[in-house]
């Protein structure tokens, strides 16, 4: 707007007033001037500290890699070493990371509207784990969208998800349109069945789609915020940082090393190869080391639109090699969680109880942990939650929710950060008509022989898990809804089919070394016109089946709806 001032100035100013008018403008080139040296100065600065930071890393052997994953010029691996610890930085580039800041705080002092300078400060910052990163991005004054982002990534390096969660959707809601479609672009972590289709959508197609992919990535429901999403646009903000710096790598950026930092996240250490050379080589080998161990919180398919399709099992958080892995700040492990979930229907709301024991685990066994059963309906409203903030190492949780169709999950995490533990899937409603019988989930509970007389009595009772010894005899619960004409008999059949023999037992069978698995039937009739809500329960002798997996089936009368089933394993 300046230029524009000082012409209109210069038309109606009289002759005598011309040469102040020159001087301003000198001035303002002088100004322009300064600033350019500042912003050069400030770049200078910054590629040099990253060469002396090269030189002076530590040498550490990471081995050779079992399987490297080719990005372009960069090998993607992890070593084939137990316990190893990759070495901390030396004193020398701290005092050089320090004064770089300095030098840094005094050109962003000098010119506060410069994203480049603001955003290097920040970086380093948070490289450096230091906690002032988001008062210094809270006072940037730099481009808007800009500063959200960088207060988006400085918020979420310290744990305050929700808090990033906010900033980051600040940031694109105020940048320009394509490059909001360049955040929200998750081609590079989906997997190849997902990311063909997602490819050809639209940016306002992707966006829709991605509000569930996230909702299901989610790594844990209990902690406030969505701490994948807001790592993934942490790791787009750190591609922005870097493409227009010199890196550690000594590279010059490219598309190979942004696709590595969207899918992996950006290096939290570095480290030169040993030299195996009498002489110093001029330019050692690097490596970066991302957090670990890191996760694959992504589903291998698209997130259907059915919630019932989404089971626990399609959670591949282990997958090798992975597309992608996030490894969660707040613990050193994520493990899978053996818990019981079954759901009951009181009017329009659904009762969920959910029963885990990990008194034998390793680490929740000796460690206090926080535990969480979540419902939720979708990924747009309030999940119903019930939060222990220190469990007992068995313990039943109880939710009441108003969805029908709903995502369940159960969660642990250890107060020490050792470990994070979910179990996670989706249901179908379970329908309640007055004319026709529906049929709760099974619920199975300890204390045989005696049996539960209703919901309130078998939730306490509720077995924690799925896993069951041999040799015992357990509990089976339910609930029956709707009624039949009076004078109908209502036909129950349970059957006990073995699933998943493995490989080892085919053989055997095959040789006729071990007997065949066959289903195990019971059936019996009862008065169908029983009530609008009716509960049941059976006896059931573990004893008569053989170690294995099993399909627990409960089919009621012949509306092939009125079926309810449970995966169990007898050991």
């Amino acid at each position: 707007m300046l230029p524009i001032a000082i012409v209109a100035s210069a038309l109606c100013a009289p002759v005598s007033t011309a040469q102040p008018l020159v001087q301003l403008s000198a001035q303002n080139a002088r100004v322009l001037a300064d600033s350019a040296e500042i912003a050069k100065r400030a770049r200078n600065l910054q590629a040099s500290f990253e060469r002396r930071r090269r030189q002076m890393l530590p040498r550490f052997y990471i081995g050779t890699a079992d399987h490297c994953l080719i990005v372009g010029r960069f090998c993607e691996w992890h070593p084939n070493l137990k316990d190893y610890v990759v070495p901390d930085e030396g004193e020398d580039i701290v005092r050089a990371r320090a004064q770089l800041l300095r030098d840094l705080e005094r050109a962003s002092d000098a010119l506060p509207g410069d994203d480049w300078i603001i955003g290097q400060r920040i970086r380093y910052l948070v490289e450096g784990h230091d906690t002032s990163a988001v008062s210094v991005a809270r006072a940037c004054r730099a481009t808007k969208w800009w500063c959200d982002a960088l207060l988006g990534l400085s918020l979420h390096v310290q744990g305050d998800f929700a808090g990033a969660d906010s900033a980051f959707a600040l940031a694109l809601q105020a940048m320009p349109t394509p490059m909001r479609c360049h955040w929200n672009n998750l081609s590079p972590l989906l997997d190849d069945d997902v990311r063909g289709t997602y490819h050809k959508m639209s940016c306002a197609q992707r966006e829709a789609a991605d509000a569930r992919i996230w909702w299901v990535a989610d790594p844990l429901f209990m902690t406030p915020g969505n701490e994948r999403r807001t790592e993934h646009f942490s790791r787009v903000l750190h591609t922005l940082l870097q493409q227009n710096a010199v890196n550690t790598y000594g590279s010059s950026w490219g598309g190979d090393l942004a696709e590595l930092v969207l899918r992996f996240g950006w290096a939290e250490k570095w480290t030169q190869e040993p030299s195996h050379s009498m002489y110093m080589e001029s330019q050692p080998a690097i490596t970066g080391h991302e957090r670990e161990p890191g996760y694959h919180f992504f589903l291998t398919q698209r997130p259907p639109d059915i919630l019932a399709l989404i089971v626990d099992s399609v959670f591949d958080i282990y997958q090798f090699p992975p597309r992608e892995q996030y490894a969660p700040m707040y613990t050193r492990g994520f493990v899978r969680l053996d818990a019981q979930v079954a759901r009951f229907r009181r009017g329009d709301s659904t009762r969920v109880v959910a029963a885990f024991d990990v008194s034998n685990d390793t680490i929740f066994g000796k460690s206090k942990f926080a535990a969480a059963l979540v419902a939720m309906g979708d990924e747009a409203t309030t999940p119903s939650k019930t939060l222990v903030d220190e469990s007992p190492t068995r313990n039943v949780l109880t939710v009441s929710t108003p969805w029908k169709e709903q995502l369940i999950g159960v969660e642990l995490l250890a107060k020490d950060s050792a470990a994070a533990a979910r179990w996670r899937s989706g249901f179908a409603e379970i329908s309640l008509d007055s004319g026709r019988i529906s049929i709760s989930d099974l619920l199975f509970v300890d204390g045989a022989p005696s049996l539960p007389a209703d919901l309130t009595e078998a939730t306490e009772r509720a077995h924690g898990g799925t896993e069951f010894r041999r040799n015992t005899r357990i509990g089976l619960f339910w609930e029956l809804y709707g009624k039949t004409p009076t004078d109908s008999a209502l036909p129950i059949s349970l059957t006990i089919m073995p699933i998943d023999e493995g490989l080892l037992r085919r053989t055997f069978r095959a040789l006729h070394i071990a007997p065949k698995l066959t289903p195990l039937s019971l059936r019996w009739q009862e008065n169908g016109a029983a009530g609008v809500m009716s509960p049941r329960s059976i006896l059931l002798d573990l004893s008569m089946v053989p170690a294995g997996k099993y399909s627990v089936r409960l089919e009621v009368g012949d509306d092939p709806k009125a079926v309810s089933s449970r995966i169990i394993e007898v050991k």
